[in-house]
């Protein structure tokens, strides 16, 4: 997913630097946009599935539905994924950021 992501910032970076935008400063401010979104992502995946959301639409919504410590699970492992990519963007930030 990391790679994906960089790989699209390296192609939007060399189109602007087409229009005489610095590829450098287009990559850097790309990858910290896209470190916040992943992280923020990656916290609400992990959110929802938490006991307090449950017990919270059981309440509101007067839900049938149980907790499940599987769906946790999952969810879980797919924050830790965002999370993962986020890490990868922003160390590859630092490391652009002491290249500059």
């Amino acid at each position: 997913m990391a790679a994906a992501v960089l790989a699209a910032d390296m192609a939007i970076s060399e189109l602007l630097s087409l229009v005489e935008f610095s590829s450098v400063r287009v990559i850097g401010d790309l990858l910290l946009l896209e470190t916040g979104i992943l992280t923020v992502l990656g916290g609400l995946v992990e959110f929802s599935q938490s006991i307090g959301v449950y017990e919270f639409r059981r309440l509101l919504f007067h839900t049938r539905e149980e907790t499940s410590p599987t769906r946790h699970k999952d969810a879980s492992k797919r924050a830790l994924m965002l999370f993962s990519a986020a890490m990868v963007l922003f160390l590859a930030l630092v490391v652009l950021a002491l290249r500059e």
